[in-house]
């Protein structure tokens, strides 16, 4: 219900302004968790790196990933209602994923926090190509302003404090795109803080979604600290989980990155599939073991 709440304000949001679209071992190996397969990145503190013009879309299923490397983390995209950073692209948006070297929360809704970064890489390449589905009315005719699906869902930026001119970069492990909506890819998560490893669910779980699904997250401090999840149901979650999750950061997952999940989905009693009910799929939950950041 939870994901489906979701997907319904996703929707909905997608036709505003200031929208809120919406939207599975063993320890992966430094390879998988530490991957540098950037698709951009550029000297810190110099201009973005030179990529030639981002194409323009050429229907509304079609869009092209912007460069964002040289960019202060402020005037990335904007703070969503549903507590995310994201970027307009068509009829849908992109969640943006801010990633900082020590795995320091950078807040995605402070504006002031966000302009003591930059961003020096991103996880694909300007003009990667994101595709998207969308949804018919009773008579079949296609909607023009509401995507039930896209390829890419996340796009993650990392950021070094302005004025820092290392060259670090976390997070960079390229994702696969997913090929349709019947799979997608295990995102890479060592690295990141895990206040933007999701969201609490009504599950009372912390929840990252996938497309038209998601997966859950069992959680384990190396020390052993018992990690409270706030309440999802009260107003204050999201700053609670801010306040609680964001102590912590990601240094290994039971599932590598790009793992391939497989879905099916349920149909009506015409046999008809719905578009996004999921029935079922090949992983529910991934384990990530976190280390309190040093203060």
């Amino acid at each position: 219900m939870r994901k489906l709440a979701m997907a319904v304000i996703t929707s909905l949001c997608a036709l505003t302004i200031v929208g809120c679209n919406g939207v599975s071992g063993t320890s992966p190996s430094s390879e998988a968790t530490q991957s540098s397969e950037s698709a951009s990145s550029g000297s810190p503190g110099a201009a973005p790196a030179e990529q030639g013009a981002i194409k323009t879309s050429p229907d509304k299923y079609t869009w092209y990933i912007k460069n964002y490397v040289g960019m202060n983390a402020a005037l990335v995209g904007y703070s969503s209602l549903d507590g995310f950073r994201r970027d307009r692209y068509g009829a849908g948006t992109l969640r943006l994923v801010f990633v900082s070297p020590d795995g320091t929360f950078v807040d995605p809704g402070d504006e002031e926090d966000l302009k003591n970064y930059y961003v020096v890489a991103q996880s694909y390449a300007p003009n990667t190509e994101i595709k998207y589905l969308f949804p018919a009315d009773i008579k079949g005719k296609e909607y023009d302003n509401i995507v039930y699906w896209q390829s890419i869902d996340e796009l993650v930026l990392s950021v070094n404090k302005v004025g820092d001119k290392s060259d670090t970069t976390v997070g960079m492990t390229k994702i696969q795109p997913a090929p349709d909506k019947y799979s997608f890819y295990v995102r890479d998560y060592v690295g990141r803080n895990l206040a933007e490893c999701g969201y609490v669910s009504m599950a009372h779980k912390l929840t990252d979604a996938y497309g038209t699904s998601y997966l859950y997250f069992d959680i384990t401090a190396d020390d052993g600290s018992y990690i409270e999840l706030p309440d999802s149901s009260s107003d204050d979650a999201s700053e609670a989980s801010k306040g609680v999750l964001s102590q912590y950061v990601v240094t290994a997952q039971s599932v590598a990155p790009n793992t391939p999940v497989s879905l099916t989905y349920g149909t009506d009693i015409n046999g008809e599939e719905y578009d996004n009910l999921v029935d079922t799929k090949s992983l529910d939950s991934i384990a990530l073991t976190v280390t309190k950041i040093a203060e």
